[in-house]
């Protein structure tokens, strides 16, 4: 896994094949499936423990307001640019987004916050579409101001 995250750092997800974590990890390909069905499991394993661990840390509260924020001034640098690089995947970003939504309902049942989720999604969305998108580290402000507001800046200049 320690050997996967440092390729998640320059590989994109979709191009990553599980030859090159197993060359990396100087194991055998037989290793690696001992421990895992597939490079989406390995990925799988590796969100669900890094969000889980992430979101113990929060308030939910703080969440609510200034989601962008909380996430944004986590302790997890590593992980910040690993997932800053990654959302560029649209592969990766479907994973990431599925397993968000899944590891999230088991904190809280609270529907609106939940429904909130989606609202991030769309912000995301619109980023991406940006011709220079913002990163989470100098966008979040934007981004929780859009969040709140539940609308779109009418003009930027990014």
């Amino acid at each position: 896994m320690e050997t996967a995250a440092a390729l998640f750092v320059t590989v994109p997800f979709s191009k990553l094949t599980i030859k090159q974590i197993c060359e990396a990890a100087n194991i055998n390909r037989n290793t690696f499936y001992r421990h895992f069905v597939d490079k989406y499991a390995l990925l799988e394993v590796m969100l669900t423990e890094s969000i889980t661990r992430l979101f113990n840390q929060v308030d939910l509260d703080d969440f609510r307001q200034h989601p962008f924020q909380v996430i944004a001034t986590m302790k997890f640098s590593a992980e910040m640019s690993i997932l800053d690089f990654q959302l560029n995947d649209s592969l990766f970003q479907d994973i990431f987004d599925s397993l968000i939504f899944k590891i999230l309902q088991e904190f809280t049942t609270d529907q609106d916050f939940l429904w909130s989720l989606g609202n991030m999604y769309i912000i995301r969305l619109w980023n991406h579409s940006l011709a220079k998108p913002y990163t989470l580290h100098e966008g979040y402000p934007i981004f929780d101001q859009m969040f709140n507001e539940r609308k779109f800046p009418d003009n930027l200049d990014h």
